[in-house]
């Protein structure tokens, strides 16, 4: 079988599309540039979103722990309300990465009338910071 020839306006169309059928590499180099200046923004919001989340359940959870604290100060006499060194706060079976202070002061030192400002605070282990205080007013007998 003999090929034929192809007319020339059949090889000039095909000449063509030849070299029209791909991407050139800059097409393709600017069709990354593109994608990247798109999609960068969104990476950078979601990696902040989780940030955001983490710092909150982490705030949310001193909370409570503070509030715990607060509640079984409020189970304690009065006479025996005193201060606590920072001291581990277990949080179920895992490891705790919070510390727990107590802070008691004497506002008013009246045994019948008395009145104590007792602050509870909440610490990531090893930071002086801390995550979130409460603070509450105690009196004997519950005046």
């Amino acid at each position: 079988m003999a090929l034929r020839p192809m007319p020339a306006s059949a090889s000039a169309m095909t000449g063509d599309r030849g070299r029209r059928a791909g991407l050139s590499l800059v097409e393709t180099l600017v069709a990354l540039v593109i994608l990247a200046v798109v999609l960068l923004p969104l990476i950078l919001g979601f990696t902040q979103a989780l940030v955001t989340t983490n710092q909150s359940s982490i705030t949310a959870a001193a909370a409570n722990i503070a509030r715990e604290t607060m509640e079984e100060l409020k189970q304690v006499d009065y006479g025996y309300l005193v201060s606590r060194e920072r001291e581990e706060r277990p949080m179920g079976s895992h490891a705790s990465f919070f510390e727990v202070q107590v802070e008691v002061t004497v506002v008013r030192d009246d045994p019948v009338a008395g009145l104590k400002r007792v602050t509870v605070s909440v610490y990531r282990t090893g930071s002086s910071t801390p995550v979130t205080m409460l603070t509450s007013y105690f009196t004997p007998r519950g005046v």
